[in-house]
């Protein structure tokens, strides 16, 4: 079952690609040239860090308070510089694949959080605020400064 080439066909000179220009020159369409303008003219909105300034439980300790919105701040920015990275529109969804959801990560103690998004945790005191949610709460309960109680 050898094929055998013949003659003719190996005295046939090899196939070469040329390069191909644009098949539509960059002025030749009205409708491409307005999209282009629209996509430069209105970039989308860079994801800013949200304010970290929720209400802090009056229980807390004065240094466990700072230490808390220092924590807070710095989840906040490596939120939104990851957050930053990918495509407009597809932000959370992206983010909660490899992350899981905004929520989640607020809701779970500071400790775990700052793991979850490769934040050094040497930038805050953790032993003060370990057990605590992002929002001053122990972690773990289902009660968040965002979701309040509701009256059974």
């Amino acid at each position: 079952m050898d094929k055998k080439q013949s003659n003719s066909e190996s005295s046939r000179p090899a196939a070469s690609v040329q390069e191909i220009g644009l098949v539509l020159q960059p002025g030749g369409s009205k409708k491409l040239a307005e999209i282009r303008r629209k996509a430069q003219a209105n970039p989308p909105p860079p994801v800013e860090a949200t304010d970290a300034d929720h209400e802090i439980p009056a229980d807390l300790k004065a240094e466990a308070a700072t230490e808390l919105k220092i924590a807070r701040k710095l989840i906040d920015e490596k939120i939104a510089a990851i957050m930053r990275g990918f495509p407009a529109g597809k932000q959370n969804k992206l983010f909660s694949f490899r992350y899981g959801s905004v929520d989640a990560i607020k809701r779970m103690d500071l400790n775990a959080a700052f793991k979850r998004l490769g934040i050094a945790h040497n930038q805050v005191n953790m032993r003060l605020i370990a057990g605590l949610d992002y929002y001053g709460d122990a972690a773990g309960t289902e009660e968040t400064r965002s979701n309040p109680p509701t009256a059974e």
